[in-house]
């Protein structure tokens, strides 16, 4: 069995990048991380807003959804707005099944 892997890093000021694999095992480290990135942002510029690429993810399951939602409700908390680019077509699928399509528009580029 294989393990999945995936990643969160910072492309520029205004920009995340996540890739890999998003799943059950991969998302409590990118929520971690994605909330360190959060805090330490909100010092530098709590009016901005942040994209999160998904280009490079190569597959997700329900976790990349509840992976989204988890990160905009930190970017809230810590005064930093979010936006997804490059939703993959899975995501979305996932997000009309749970009946959460209109919100996942509206955090979407």
């Amino acid at each position: 069995m294989q393990i999945s892997q995936a990643d969160i890093i910072q492309q520029n000021k205004n920009e995340l990048l996540i890739s890999g694999v998003v799943d059950f095992l991969t998302v409590p480290d990118l929520v971690r991380k994605s909330l360190d990135f959060l805090k330490s942002y909100k010092s530098i510029d709590s009016s901005a807003i942040i994209s999160v690429d998904l280009s490079k993810v190569t597959s997700c399951n329900s976790a990349g959804l509840a992976l989204m939602l988890e990160m905009v409700r930190n970017a809230r908390v810590n005064n930093v707005e979010l936006l997804f680019d490059n939703l993959p077509n899975t995501l979305l699928t996932i997000a009309k099944a749970y009946g959460v399509e209109n919100e996942i528009r509206d955090i979407c580029k």
